[in-house]
């Protein structure tokens, strides 16, 4: 019985997490997804789909019915056997709509909707799930950081979308403008990726993953306080197609890492700044604009310490 429930409880899906298209189809008993859905480029689904495919040319020269129940099924196979009620498309299992059931028997490639939504996705940025409160500043669940507070979003179609989070946009307060790369620039992580101005001063901030750029935050290069307003939303930078995502990732922050990051950068802000500017050690309200905390020069220091830019 212990072991019983021990094996449920292993089911369970953690808050910010999704079920892999395995798992929702039944093929599986637990998988998550870890590349936003986008299984054409999935390692995890290319070896599945290979294992079922072999399984089917063994019951094939053995003359056994591939509908038996000892035969695997791809979770496509699974997903055509349910009720069309139940069939989600693969933007209601992201998350980025509400209600959609496939019309396409899952293939994407040649489905109206698939394409109208990939137009569209391509510039709006997907609603954030869930968002918490670390030390003061908020935080994005499901998003990937990098140690100088820019976030990373892996979307649908291995886009990655490129922003800065809460932590940033509190220090560096509100912006004279925004400079970022020209579509087709190739990034590279860990390197300057954009800068940033205030009054004269500027700052680089970190790429967080090697890619091209595609897609421009028109609106925040016009409207420089989006990224104050919203940071995880109207306030993205850009986006890119990676060209080592599996890699870079695995060098971000996610979950608790990140979480436990962003108290000690707190604690490390307090360190730094003058009591004067209203940081509460104990994880109580921060300053909205920093700068006008600090001045020009103090500002210029502490922003490139703590966006890692500092030679």
């Amino acid at each position: 019985m212990a072991e019983k429930m021990k094996n449920e409880s292993m089911k369970i899906v953690p808050p910010g997490k999704k079920k892999c298209v395995w798992m929702e189809a039944g093929v599986v008993s637990y998988k998550l997804c870890d590349n936003n859905y986008d299984c054409p480029t999935c390692v995890y689904d290319h070896g599945m789909q290979l294992k079922v495919a072999r399984q089917k040319e063994v019951a094939a020269s053995s003359q056994v019915s591939a509908a038996a129940d000892n035969i695997s099924r791809t979770w496509v196979d699974k997903m055509m056997l349910m009720p069309a009620s139940r069939r989600k498309c693969r933007y209601m299992l992201t998350g980025e709509v509400g209600r959609k059931i496939c019309p396409n028997a899952y293939e994407c490639g040649t489905c109206s909707f698939d394409r109208m939504m990939q137009s569209r996705l391509k510039t709006e940025s997907n609603p954030v799930p869930n968002r918490t409160n670390v030390a003061g500043f908020e935080m994005a669940e499901g998003f990937y950081y990098n140690e100088g507070h820019v976030w990373a979003r892996p979307e649908y179609g291995g886009r990655v979308r490129i922003g800065l989070d809460d932590f940033a946009q509190k220090l560096l307060g509100k912006l004279s403008s925004v400079e970022t790369p020209d579509i087709g620039h190739e990034l590279t992580k860990d390197q300057a990726g954009f800068r940033l101005k205030r009054n004269g001063a500027s700052v680089d901030a970190l790429s967080p993953v090697d890619g091209i750029v595609t897609h421009i935050n028109q609106r925040l290069v016009d409207h420089p306080e989006l990224i104050n307003d919203s940071p995880y939303m109207d306030g993205w930078l850009f986006i890119v197609e990676p060209t080592h995502l599996r890699k870079n990732l695995k060098g971000l922050l996610f979950g608790e890492e990140a979480t436990q990051y962003m108290a000690d950068e707190k604690e490390k802000l307090f360190a730094e700044a003058d009591e004067n500017m209203r940081l509460a050690a104990d994880g109580g309200d921060t300053v909205e604009d920093i700068f006008e905390e600090l001045g020009a020069d103090a500002w210029s220091r502490l922003a490139k310490k703590f966006l890692k830019t500092s030679k």
